[in-house]
C-alpha cells in the first residue's frame, strides 16, 4: 500500500500540512518496502486546479490512501474518489506519526471507508503529550516554513505582474 501524506517540508519530523493541493511536498510511504520518500508537489503553484492536479499526480504515483491535516476540497475529492484513493482528513501530528499509523495497519483496520462518495473520513488520533518546549520548537519551525512559502508566493506574484 502506498500512502501519501501532505507535507510542507521534506522532513519526517515536520507537522502534517493542512493543505492538500498547494502543499510543497508529498511524503509517500510504501508499506511493502518500508520506504518513505518526499516528492515535490508539481501543481503546488498552479494558478487554478491545484487540488485536481494533485489528485491526478497521486493517482499516477500509485497512492491508495491520502492523509492530510486539513480537508480536501470538493473538486479534488471527486478526482481522488474516482481514482479509488481513500482520504483521511484532520490527521494531527507529524509525518512520522502518520507513517507509524500506516505501518501498524491502524489506518486500514480502524478507519474504514464509509459507504458515501467521496470517501471522507475524520481521523482523531489518541491525544499526545508533547512537552511545551517541543511544541514551541515545532511551531517556530512551521512559522519559518510558512514565512518562506509566503516569500516564494510574493516573488511569483511580482514576476507575473511584470
Amino acid at each position: 500500500m502506498r500512502v501519501a501524506i501532505t507535507a510542507d517540508a521534506p522532513d519526517e519530523n515536520s507537522p502534517i500540512s493542512p493543505v492538500f493541493g498547494r502543499c510543497a511536498y508529498y511524503a509517500i510511504y510504501d508499506t511493502s518496502t518500508d520506504k518513505l520518500e518526499f516528492v515535490p508537489n508539481p501543481g503546488g503553484m498552479a494558478a487554478r486546479g491545484a487540488g485536481v492536479q494533485a489528485g491526478q499526480f497521486l493517482s499516477e504515483q500509485g497512492v491508495s490512501t491520502l492523509i492530510t491535516a486539513g480537508v480536501v476540497g470538493p473538486n479534488a475529492s471527486m478526482v481522488l474518489s474516482q481514482a479509488g484513493i481513500l482520504v483521511i482528513n484532520g490527521f494531527q501530528g507529524r509525518i512520522r506519526d502518520a507513517v507509524e499509523a500506516a505501518k501498524s495497519g491502524k489506518l486500514r483496520a480502524t478507519y474504514q471507508q464509509p459507504p458515501q462518495s467521496p470517501p471522507y473520513q475524520q481521523y482523531y488520533p489518541p491525544p499526545m503529550e508533547i512537552p511545551p518546549e517541543e511544541e514551541i520548537r515545532m511551531l517556530e519551525e512551521e512559522k519559518m516554513r510558512i514565512e518562506e512559502r509566503l516569500e516564494e508566493i510574493k516573488k511569483r506574484l511580482k514576476e507575473l505582474k511584470k
